[in-house]
């Protein structure tokens, strides 16, 4: 069993065990740990740790800002008189409270109290009144722990949840994406030594911290398309001597020079028929050339002078997956 499937089995403990109360708060909190750190969720580790072993105090004993923050996000915030707090009990603190208070309340009663003489009635009155009001305040600690508690387990609820979704949104995504990536790779094989050290050399860009060679990854995309553009159109237009071409629409375009984008939509309209694919594919990659060109023209022009890594890999995974659509559609 690996760390995504061990992950999927403690978010299904969490889950059934709050849904069913077969689950105390505080193993519900150890299982959501372990969830955080087999999936290397470390923000919200930092969360549970304190949920586990307390909130960081400073030296004047309050909770250090950035935890309280935390504990105020997480459902431990309420307003009081205007003002923000926080509570701070741990999950096993309150489930600890709410069974000794229980007892205490069920034990707390005026049997077995003697009194005799004309004061006594006097005296037996104060003394139910006290216990009334010790056992009034007992059941009131009770319900505030119990909320509190309930709080908790519905922010530990929560996020096994939602880990729950993304890992198997996540499994089934990453099992398509490598379905996908075999075929993918397998066309891209049959491409040119030289369209192929243009798909390599985007990798070596993207593994340094030079915002300039993102910038240049960009470029080295736009080139890659240019390199399959000019490949698949000589090889499904060989001897092909117009400049223009006209497609099922009736609509004169340029294919002749470095017009790729034409050359690719004449590739792709002549693959229609073997692909219901066709028209998705045309217009992603014609959306994500202009994106690209659109990209580049801002940077030349000073606009945006830093393309910053995220821009970059996403540029990659849509050059990837768009070429991918338009080799596998031969």
């Amino acid at each position: 069993m690996d760390k995504i499937e061990k992950a999927l089995e403690a978010c299904e403990k969490v889950i059934d065990g709050i849904e069913d109360n077969t689950i105390t708060t505080e193993s519900a909190l150890l299982l959501c740990t372990k969830i955080a750190r087999l999936t290397n969720d470390e923000e919200n580790l930092i969360w549970l740790q304190y949920e586990y072993g307390g909130y960081p105090r400073n030296n004047n004993g309050k909770v250090i800002h950035d935890a309280w923050i935390i504990a105020y996000e997480k459902g431990r915030g309420y307003q009081e008189d205007g003002k923000s707090y926080i509570f701070t009990e741990l999950a096993s603190e309150l489930e600890e409270k709410i069974i000794a208070q229980q007892k205490a309340v069920g034990n707390f009663t005026t049997n077995g109290a003697s009194v005799s003489g004309a004061q006594a009635l006097i005296a037996m009155n104060r003394l139910t009144e006290n216990v009334h009001r010790s056992t009034l305040a007992m059941v009131t600690g009770v319900t505030v722990a119990k909320e509190r508690l309930s709080l908790l387990k519905a922010q530990y609820y929560e996020y096994a949840l939602k880990k729950q979704i993304e890992l198997t949104f996540g499994n089934v995504a990453t099992s398509v994406f490598m379905n996908y990536r075999e075929r993918v790779d397998l066309a891209f094989s049959d491409l040119s030594k030289e369209t192929l050290l243009k798909l390599q050399a985007i990798e070596g860009r993207l593994d340094s911290d030079n915002p300039e060679m993102y910038s240049q990854a960009l470029t080295t995309c736009r080139r890659l398309f240019e390199s399959v553009a000019v490949e698949l159109f000589d090889k499904y237009f060989p001897k092909y001597t117009n400049k223009t071409y006209k497609t099922k629409s009736g609509k004169e375009i340029d294919v002749s020079g470095d017009h790729y984008k034409n050359k690719l939509s004449a590739v792709i309209e002549k693959l229609e028929d073997k692909s219901p694919k066709k028209t998705i594919v045309g217009s992603d990659i014609i959306y994500l050339l202009d994106w690209i060109d659109n990209l580049i023209n801002l940077q030349c022009k000073g606009v945006h002078s830093d393309i910053t890594k995220e821009v970059a890999e996403r540029c990659i995974l849509q050059t990837y997956m768009c070429l991918g659509d338009i080799l596998t559609l031969q």
